[in-house]
């Protein structure tokens, strides 16, 4: 009886640390980049896309200001235009002072950590509501 508690013990303790030796080697392996095919056809990280409109447009600092999302859950998203961004409207190549506020983007970031590439593309929207006037309270007649 004793010789199989022995067996048994000796089992564990063996399988125990042949699975710390592997968690150990694979903890010192290089992680590898996932690779996948982008829209475009390139190999690399997947895409992220955005999407929203325009809410605010800056030339002079180079900033486009986009809303995503809706209600509660809205969030302003400034968007850099430098000279890495391709900018363009209907397919072909636009300026940053053609972008107005209520215009739709579309914001695709593509590529690997340290070298991504930006592209906008504007659609025209609706154009942003006037703002409401407030409310005036009728003014009490003097007499």
């Amino acid at each position: 009886m004793r010789s199989i508690r022995q067996a048994v013990v000796f089992i564990a303790l063996g399988s125990m640390l042949f699975g710390l030796a592997s968690v150990s080697t694979a903890a010192q392996r290089p992680k590898a980049q996932p690779r996948q095919p982008e829209i475009t056809g390139r190999m690399g990280a997947p895409e992220m896309i955005l999407q929203g409109p325009v809410t605010s447009v800056n030339p002079s600092a180079g900033f486009i200001v986009m809303r995503r999302g809706a209600g509660r859950q809205a969030e302003e998203i400034p968007l850099e235009v430098d000279a890495k961004t391709t900018l363009s409207r209907a397919g072909q190549k636009a300026t940053i002072a053609a972008v107005k506020p209520g215009d739709r983007v579309k914001v695709r970031y593509s590529g690997r950590p340290g070298d991504v590439a930006k592209m906008i593309e504007v659609t025209p929207g609706k154009g942003m509501p006037a703002g409401k006037p407030a409310a005036q309270k009728p003014m009490p007649a003097r007499g």
